[in-house]
């Protein structure tokens, strides 16, 4: 940094590097693009965080250099058809708890409201008259037959309960997440990626997670060079064929921005699993306890966890650029730790929010 130099010359500099290094793979930017690249690194970063993140950086050069980076990272290379990239598996142990299945049924059944033209005076009615479930609605003479098409359902179909409820009551109602207490725990897809902006810009880091009795198992996918994106993304494809997503804010981001860099190869992929994301879940429970519900302010306040030598999610794009141009691979440590540590507070939302809402 030049003594005297505002910051935002300095991140105008950064965002500058990395669309040289972006330009140098041939990626299009539109101008509407750089400048939301631009605004990516201003955004959020205040002054101190900034200068901890970059003597972090730092650091890492300096201890990290001349290491390889599998002496770093325990993994190998994963072959797909549309490329390699490198592939790394770890376990920590966790407790996830969910609504009991019986208690879960109870409470989406005593819901009335979840019947076309059942509002909460006519609910408060029929639960006078002696119709205390949808289950004793199949015999009303007005509500039977629409009461009858939620039964229907079968309550393992997440895709379609989730959906039904969600036609009704907020897709952030406790009676949403209920309805994942009908799975396995293992049928749980837990997905967060890393990038290197906004939209449009390539994906460096795929990870995803599943829960295996008393192990959070995750899988991340790592791009060694911007050009493994590819195989990185085939290698996240084949933990989605069934499953359950589980994200925060993945609705609006992770999903959307896969989808697009999927597009951008002519992949193909199928990403309409049923979806909870815990961003809408957790603002209904704790948004009137905390100053905001973002997942390190949640981590903090819900579990005591404050994380060290951490890189901002904005700042990742320039951690990784830093690798890229130097080969040092310690500017990765903190990227890969950042998407584990993640997937790891998000199993844990999860757990709360039963919890919560038992």
């Amino acid at each position: 940094m030049i003594k005297g130099e505002p910051y935002e010359s300095l991140f105008e500099r950064i965002g500058e590097r990395l669309r040289e290094r972006v330009d140098k793979v041939k990626y299009d930017i539109v101008e509407d693009e750089k400048e939301e690249l631009r605004n990516f690194f201003s955004f959020g970063i205040i002054n101190q965080e900034y200068q901890k993140a970059q003597e972090l950086k730092q650091n890492l050069l300096n201890n990290y250099k001349g290491t390889l980076l599998e002496e770093v990272f325990v993994g190998e290379e994963f072959k797909t058809k549309t490329g390699t990239c490198y592939h790394i598996k770890t376990q920590e142990k966790i407790t996830v708890k969910r609504v009991n299945q019986t208690r879960a049924r109870e409470r989406i059944l005593s819901d009335l409201k979840l019947v076309y033209g059942i509002g909460e005076v006519t609910e408060h009615m029929l639960k006078n008259g002696g119709y205390k479930t949808i289950e004793d609605l199949r015999e009303h003479p007005r509500f039977g037959a629409e009461a009858a098409k939620f039964l229907a359902i079968d309550i393992h179909d997440t895709h379609s309960l989730t959906e039904w409820i969600g036609h009704w009551l907020p897709k952030s109602h406790p009676l949403v997440l209920y309805s994942s207490s009908f799975q396995n725990e293992e049928d749980f897809i837990i997905l967060d990626i890393e990038t290197m902006g906004l939209s449009s810009l390539p994906i460096i880091l795929c990870g995803t997670a599943r829960i295996c009795g008393s192990q959070l198992v995750m899988n991340q996918y790592l791009l060694r060079d911007i050009t493994e994106e590819p195989g990185a993304l085939s290698a996240f494809l084949s933990h989605t064929d069934k499953g359950i997503f589980v994200t925060f804010n993945g609705k609006a981001f992770d999903i959307p921005y896969i989808k697009e860099r999927l597009a951008y190869y002519g992949l193909q992929g199928n990403l309409t699993n049923p979806h909870f994301d815990l961003l809408h879940f957790s603002r209904r429970a704790w948004k009137a306890q905390l100053p905001d519900c973002r997942l390190t302010t949640l981590e903090k306040h819900l579990f005591g966890i404050e994380r060290e030598n951490d890189v901002p999610s904005a700042l990742v794009p320039d951690f990784y650029d830093t690798y890229v141009k130097t080969g040092n691979v310690g500017p990765l440590i903190p990227i890969v730790e950042h998407n584990k540590q993640d997937m790891i507070t998000l199993a844990n939302i999860f757990s709360r929010l039963h919890e919560e809402w038992e």
